[in-house]
C-alpha cells in the first residue's frame, strides 16, 4: 500500500478525473443503442415505482402506500419476468425523474447504469493506484473503460452494471478494512453488499467468494469479526432498498432464492455455442472461452503478465489475491452443472473489474522495467509509449463497433466474422436494433404495412407504443406479412428462420464487419409460409 499521503492524493483525484471522462465520453451514446429485450419490464417497473413515490408524497393516503398490498403491487409487479430485487429500479426512477425532462425517458433511465459505471471506473483505478502505484491506477481504469462489452451493458438500463459495481466495492471495502484496519472502508463496503443484495441474487454468493479470499489472507480475529459485521450491515442495508422486505424480509428471501435457482424451469433460456443450439446448460468451457474471445488481446496479456507479477511478489498477494480468488469463483461458478451461461459474458461482468485490476498490475510491472532499462530523461516516454501499444487498439475497437458493443469479439478468435464461422452468438439482446435502423424502417415501410417480428414481438409493440417506431405499422408475429424483422439471435431460430437468414438477402440490416445482427425483409406477394415438421 502506498502510505505517503500525496501519493493517496494523486491516486484518488486521478480515478475521480478518469470516472469523469468516462461519464463525459460514453453520455452522448446512451440514445443510440437499441432498447435491450429486459429493458421494457425494467423501466416500466421503474414507472411504477415514480407513481407510488408521488402518492407518498403528496398522496391523500400516505401511511396506506407502506401496506403490504401495495408495496407488492408495485415492487413486486410481473416478477415472472421482473424477478430482482428494485434497488436499481429505484434509481432508474429517480434519474428519469431527475433528469429525463432534458434528456429523453429512455436516457434519463439510462443515466443509473451510465453513472454507476463511471463510479467503478474511478474506483478500480483508485485501489489499484492504492496498492501498487499510478501506473497502475491509470492501466486497471483504462483497462476496464476498453473492454466493449462491459462498456455496452453500461448503456442498458438493467442489473448488471450495477451489480458489478457492488459486488467490486463491497468486496474491496472488507479487504481494505482487513489490511488497514479504516472502519470507513466496512462501513462502505458494507453498504455495497447491500446494495448487491437489492439489487440481485447474485449478490447472496458474495460471501461464498469472499470465504476464499479470507481462507488465504484474513485468518485474523479482525478479519473474522470484520466479515461477520459486512455481512450484517449488508443485510440491513439490503432489506432498507427492497420495500418486499419491510413487512416478511424472511419469506422474501425465501422466495427470491427459490424463483433464482429454478429459473432454468422458470425461463429456460436457450444459448447458440459452437454452431448447436444449448438449452439452458452448457459446457463448462463456455465461460473461459467467452471470457479469453470477448476481451481485447492486450488487455489480456496485461491480466496474464499482471497474474504472474503477483504471483512473484509477496506484499502484492492480498489484492492481487482478491482479484484471482474472485475470478477462481466465477469460472468455477459458471462451470458447475445447472448454472446459467446465456446472454454473452452478462452474468458474469462483476468479475471484469478484477480482471482490469490484474492489467493495471501488469501495465505498472511492465512500465518499470521498461523505465529502467531507457535514460532517466526518457522514461516518462517510453511510459506513454507502452500505454499507446496497450490501450490504443482497444480504444479504437470500441469506437469502431459502438454502438454494437455486445457483438464484439476480439483478435483472438478474428472479431465477429471470426466467432460467427466459429458457431458463436452474434447477437443476443435485441439491442443491435438501434434507434437509427428503426428509423430507416418507418422511412421503408409503407403506410399500414404488416410487419412479422422475431423474436419477442411484445419488445418491439413497447418500442412503438413509446414512439420508436411509427404508430400505424402492424407489428404482429402472424405470418406471412408484408415485411419481416428478424433479429440474429440463433439460439431462438426455428429451421424457417435459419433458411431466410442464411438464403434471402435483406432489404435493411444492421451489421458488423459484414455480418448481419438485424434484417428487414421485403415478402414477395403471393409467397406462403412453408410448414417445417422440424419446426416446434
Amino acid at each position: 500500500m502506498i502510505d505517503d499521503r500525496a501519493a493517496r492524493r494523486f491516486v484518488l483525484w486521478a480515478g475521480a478525473i478518469l470516472g469523469l471522462l468516462t461519464f463525459v465520453w460514453l453520455f452522448p451514446g446512451l440514445k443510440d443503442v437499441g432498447i435491450a429485450w429486459d429493458e421494457p419490464y425494467y423501466f416500466d417497473s421503474s414507472r411504477r415505482i415514480q407513481d407510488w413515490a408521488s402518492r407518498v408524497v403528496t398522496g391523500p393516503d400516505r401511511p396506506g402506500q407502506f401496506s403490504q398490498d401495495v408495496v407488492r403491487e408495485t415492487f413486486n409487479w410481473r416478477r415472472y419476468w421482473n424477478p430482482h430485487p428494485p434497488a436499481y429500479k429505484l434509481a432508474m426512477a429517480a434519474t428519469e425523474a431527475a433528469f429525463g425532462r432534458w434528456t429523453g425517458e429512455v436516457v434519463g433511465f439510462r443515466l443509473t447504469p451510465l453513472a454507476f459505471f463511471s463510479l467503478l471506473v474511478a474506483c478500480v483505478a483508485w485501489l489499484a493506484g492504492l496498492v501498487w502505484g499510478r501506473a497502475a491506477g491509470i492501466g486497471a481504469g483504462l483497462s476496464l473503460l476498453l473492454m466493449p462489452r462491459v462498456v455496452g451493458h453500461a448503456h442498458i438500463g438493467a442489473t448488471d452494471t450495477v451489480t458489478a459495481f457492488a459486488w467490486f466495492v463491497a468486496s474491496a471495502g472488507l479487504v481494505l478494512y482487513v489490511l488497514e484496519d479504516r472502519r470507513r472502508y466496512l462501513a462502505i463496503g458494507s453498504a455495497a453488499l447491500g446494495l448487491a443484495l437489492a439489487t440481485k441474487f447474485t449478490g447472496y454468493l458474495m460471501p461464498l467468494a469472499m470465504l476464499l479470499w479470507l481462507i488465504a489472507y484474513g485468518r485474523s480475529r479482525r478479519a473474522i469479526s470484520g466479515a461477520i459485521l459486512w455481512g450484517l450491515g449488508g443485510l440491513a442495508v439490503a432489506w432498507a432498498l427492497n420495500p418486499l422486505m419491510w413487512h416478511d424480509p424472511v419469506a422474501e428471501t425465501i422466495r427470491l432464492v427459490r424463483d433464482s435457482l429454478g429459473r432454468d424451469e422458470v425461463v429456460p433460456i436457450s444459448t447458440y455455442y459452437l454452431g448447436r443450439i444449448w438449452n439452458f446448460r452448457l459446457p463448462g468451457h463456455h465461460v473461459v472461452v467467452m471470457t479469453l474471445i470477448t476481451v481485447p488481446l492486450s488487455i489480456l496479456a496485461l491480466a496474464g503478465w499482471g497474474t504472474v507479477a503477483t504471483a512473484r511478489h509477496w506484499e502484492d498477494r492480498p489484492v492481487g489475491g482478491l482479484c484471482l480468488t474472485q475470478i477462481l469463483f466465477f469460472l468455477a461458478l459458471l462451470a458447475a452443472p445447472g448454472s446459467p451461461n446465456h446472454d454473452g459474458v452478462r452474468l458474469w461482468l462483476p468479475m471484469f473489474p478484477f480482471l482490469a485490476l490484474l492489467a493495471g498490475r501488469g501495465f505498472a510491472s511492465m512500465s518499470g522495467i521498461l523505465r529502467k532499462r531507457v535514460p532517466e530523461r526518457n522514461a516518462l516516454l517510453a511510459s506513454l509509449i507502452l500505454g499507446v501499444v496497450f490501450f490504443l487498439p482497444p480504444y479504437l475497437q470500441t469506437v469502431r463497433v459502438a454502438p454494437l458493443y455486445l457483438a464484439y469479439y476480439n483478435e483472438v478468435i478474428g472479431g465477429v466474422k471470426g466467432a460467427e464461422r466459429a458457431g458463436m452468438e452474434s447477437t443476443y439482446w435485441l439491442e443491435a436494433a438501434t434507434p437509427a435502423f428503426l428509423e430507416k424502417v418507418g422511412e421503408t415501410l409503407p403506410v399500414g404495412a404488416r410487419l412479422a417480428v422475431w423474436p419477442n414481438v411484445e419488445h418491439f409493440q413497447w418500442i412503438q407504443t413509446h414512439g420508436m417506431l411509427r404508430s400505424d405499422i402492424i407489428v404482429t408475429d402472424e405470418m406471412p406479412p408484408e415485411y419481416f424483422l428478424l433479429v440474429a439471435r440463433r439460439a431462438l431460430f426455428r429451421p424457417f428462420h435459419k433458411r431466410i437468414y442464411e438464403n434471402v438477402r435483406p432489404q435493411l440490416a444492421v451489421e458488423l464487419d459484414g455480418v448481419e445482427l438485424v434484417g428487414l425483409y421485403a415478402w414477395e406477394s403471393g409467397e406462403e409460409v412453408e410448414p417445417d415438421p422440424e419446426d416446434p
